[in-house]
């Protein structure tokens, strides 16, 4: 599988235009504002999970965890409006543009690809990857379907990830799954040229010098497995949805690990599902 690195050199390069193109008093032409939404999802229940139980460093130690296998996305629900599977529209493509980091314990840098615990053994619905060195294509495919346990995660070690995503159609509405609602992402949409036309930092509300959580419990327990030794047994996905003042096809996620200390930027590795809506829509966010 392909794995995209680039060096400290190429990192620096591609960092300085996204900030001197979103920082304090400079232009931008699209306007980004949060709401949030609440999520449906649906798990197999012909799926037998009997076999699947906690390990014993857990503290649900032998029992049976019901969280294991397939969980579909069936629609949202956005300021009393409920959108089904057929208004929301899929990642049709993706590219890994920098990930510098390097994990020496389980391989690649700080990007991974996995699906739910079992979710290869469940018909549900399609999963992606399961790989801790994951090509451009891996990411396409782990977005491009309505699993929510078929994520990208990003890890925490030191350096840049960044991947850019696009959908077939212009949207204005985005709709983020977060595992764990703990990890920060600066989110930014681009013109067809590649040019950041506006930004937002999505906060988890952890070190964000007081700035609460933009992520919303959803309630939805999700496993994900990549390789043996990178298992999640379970985590509650939250949830934050980005309008766009302009509909755009082409988005950056872009996460930052600098080492421990003072200043330092420290975004704690985003692990995403990503999903817009078909067509644009009014969406108002909260007190709008």
């Amino acid at each position: 599988m392909k794995h995209v690195v680039l060096g400290l050199a190429a990192s620096a390069a591609l960092i300085q235009p996204v900030f001197a193109q979103t920082g304090a008093g400079a232009p931008t032409d699209v306007k980004i504002t949060p709401f949030a939404f609440q999520a449906s999802a649906s798990r197999n229940f012909k799926f037998d999970r009997s076999t699947y139980r906690y390990p014993a460093n857990d503290p649900h130690a032998g029992q049976v965890n019901s969280n294991v296998g397939d969980v579909r996305l069936d629609g949202v629900v956005i300021n009393g409006v409920t959108y089904t599977k057929d208004q929301i529209q899929l990642v049709s493509s993706a590219t890994i543009v920098i990930d510098d980091a390097v994990d020496v314990v389980r391989g690649g840098g700080n990007l991974a690809a996995g699906y739910g615990i079992g979710a290869d053994r469940d018909s549900w619905v399609a999963d992606g990857a399961a790989t801790t060195t994951p090509s451009s294509g891996d990411l396409a495919d782990n977005f491009g379907n309505f699993n929510l346990t078929s994520i990208v995660a990003t890890r925490e070690a030191v350096g840049t990830t960044i991947y850019e995503v696009g959908f077939a159609t212009p949207t204005d509405t985005l709709l983020l799954f977060e595992r764990g609602s703990s990890g920060d992402v600066l989110v930014s949409a681009l013109n067809k040229d590649g040019r950041v036309l506006g930004s937002y930092k999505v906060r988890d509300g952890e070190n964000d010098a007081g700035r609460k959580s933009d992520y919303v419990p959803t309630g939805i327990v999700v496993t994900t497995f990549v390789k043996e030794g990178f298992v999640n047994d379970g985590q509650e996905l939250g949830s934050v949805g980005l309008r766009f003042s302009e509909p755009v096809s082409r988005f950056r996620f872009t996460s930052y690990q600098e080492p421990e200390g003072e200043g330092g930027s420290r975004f704690n590795g985003a692990d995403l599902k990503v999903f817009a809506l078909r067509s644009r829509r009014a969406v108002s966010a909260p007190g709008q």
